[in-house]
């Protein structure tokens, strides 16, 4: 993170609730960094499907320069025409896969002030993917060039971290449901707890996250355990729509069993080596091409689905940034031959209108994976009482984004504006430093507790009778929302 002119640096130590700490600082500007700290840790005994308890705690100063590990890392898809796995290249990086990855990284634009917002991300990656370390996503911008403090955050994914195993014959397994769920609260838990000890107002935390990182976000809005955890919300290309029942979550985990070649022997699925359950996975894509790892309302850690929890007024004070790109479902053909497919056809349920899309699988991801949640969550919102809820549309395609040539803004485009370093943009053209200033405004706004703002205009509440949204493009401008139509208005011509 440092430039030319920034590269000496100093220790810095900070305490937590677990032991001190020691980062570093930029000698000359006074950022400072804490790199693999642990919020958390498996428990010892049995910690594979556990869940995750407080970090032992340490005596002396704990070197937190380096990237702790992240999960165990999977493939999204599988490419039937291929026969290929296809991977994420924006995940690879060169710390290491564990199930032990219960760690944070906390960047500061001065430890020595006080009361700084506090932004949490939740970083993208299909559930199964992705750390608080990605190549080309880096949060810490925003720290250095707009003064606010940003957590990032690894936590378990895919088999590790979402296996319900709670209702499985021949398995004792009841605490094994929505790890990742309950990782990412102790995260939040320990961001509350440590937090001014970097600088972070603890009263005025947000948490942020794109794609699958917004999903989970979503998910969190409905803990009640969440409560009181984080002021504001900020969902990028995701909702509230990332669950499933008891009974589709333990069909499931046996299928997964199954897969792993494990039905007759289930205890085993504890101590069989991780590669086993990689192939396992494997399998299950080359079964379905697509696997989608969700949360389960279990009655426990989740008692009814988060959109109903919202609706009920859970996290009622907290408020809401919702955002989408003008053409979320773009990017899957361009990633593999029937990627749209793939994906509409993985995520359609018995109660998708299918008369309506029938082969337009670009339009079902549009209107009934992105644009839907996102209007349920602020109608949910909005109409619950207590925070407030703003909504915009990404409309601008960044001219060094690989897709360049696309039309409209795809899916995951709107991070090359929310994380450029604008101080350093590089081959990024003025227009595209120009929007990616307004993005990144709109979104510290709204983390200090302001109206989001940028370019002489200011965002408009989202109000169920009104309907108005942001749309971004080259300068923004305020427009109507046009959200998909439900079956009843469908067959009343009604818009």
């Amino acid at each position: 993170m440092g430039s030319g002119r920034d590269r000496q640096k100093v220790p810095v130590v900070r305490t937590t609730t677990a032991g001190k700490v020691g980062g570093a600082q930029y000698r000359s500007s006074g950022f400072a960094m804490w790199r693999g700290i642990p919020y958390g840790a498996a428990p010892a005994d049995g910690g594979r499907f556990a869940g995750p308890v407080r970090p032992t705690p340490w005596d002396r100063v704990r070197p937190a320069l380096r990237h702790g590990s992240m999960s165990w890392q999977l493939p999204p898809v599988y490419d039937k025409a291929s026969d290929v796995m296809r991977e994420f290249d924006f995940a690879h990086t060169a710390d290491p896969e564990h199930e032990d990855c219960l760690n944070l990284n906390v960047y500061t634009p001065d430890p020595g002030r006080a009361g700084l917002p506090v932004l949490v991300w939740f970083h993208p990656g299909m559930q199964v993917a992705g750390s608080g370390n990605m190549p080309g996503r880096h949060p810490e911008v925003l720290s250095r060039n707009h003064g606010v403090v940003v957590v990032t955050m690894n936590f378990r994914l895919g088999c590790w971290g979402h296996l319900f195993l709670g209702d499985l014959e021949g398995l004792d397994a009841p605490d094994a449901a929505n790890l990742r769920l309950r990782d990412q609260l102790l995260a939040l838990t320990w961001v509350k707890e440590n937090i001014a000890a970097f600088g972070g107002d603890d009263t005025n935390i947000t948490v942020f996250g794109e794609s699958a990182g917004a999903r989970n976000i979503g998910s969190v809005l409905g803990l009640d355990a969440a409560d009181g955890l984080f002021e504001r919300a900020a969902l990028y290309s995701g909702g509230c729509e990332n669950v499933m029942p008891r009974d589709e979550a333990t069909e499931f985990a046996r299928e997964f069993l199954d897969r792993a070649g494990l039905t007759d022997a289930p205890e085993r699925i504890f101590s069989v080596p991780n590669v086993h359950l990689k192939v396992a996975h494997e399998r299950l894509l080359r079964r379905h091409e697509i696997v989608h790892y969700r949360d389960v309302v279990d009655g426990v850690h989740l008692s009814r689905t988060p959109i109903e929890a919202i609706r009920a007024g859970t996290g009622g004070k907290v408020d809401l940034l919702v955002s989408n790109t003008a053409d979320e479902a773009g990017l899957w053909d361009r990633l593999m031959p029937g990627g749209a497919r793939v994906v509409a056809q993985g995520a359609r349920t018995a109660a998708t209108p299918r008369e309506r899309y029938g082969t337009d699988h670009e339009r079902f991801i549009n209107e009934e994976l992105f644009l839907r949640p996102s209007r349920d969550l602020l109608r949910a919102k909005a109409t619950s009482g207590g925070g407030r809820c703003w909504y915009q549309v990404y409309d601008y395609v960044p001219s060094d984004h690989g897709f360049a040539d696309a039309e409209r803004a795809l899916h995951g485009m709107d991070l090359a504006s929310l994380l450029l370093d604008v101080s350093a943009p590089g081959a990024a053209s003025e227009a595209d430093v120009a929007v990616a200033r307004t993005v990144q405004s709109a979104l510290v706004d709204f983390a200090s507790g302001r109206v989001p703002s940028a370019g002489g205009l200011t965002w408009p509440v989202y109000r169920t009778d009104t309907e108005q949204c942001v749309r971004i493009g080259r300068q923004p401008s305020v427009d109507t929302v046009v959200w998909p139509l439900d079956d009843e208005t469908a067959a009343a011509g009604r818009p």
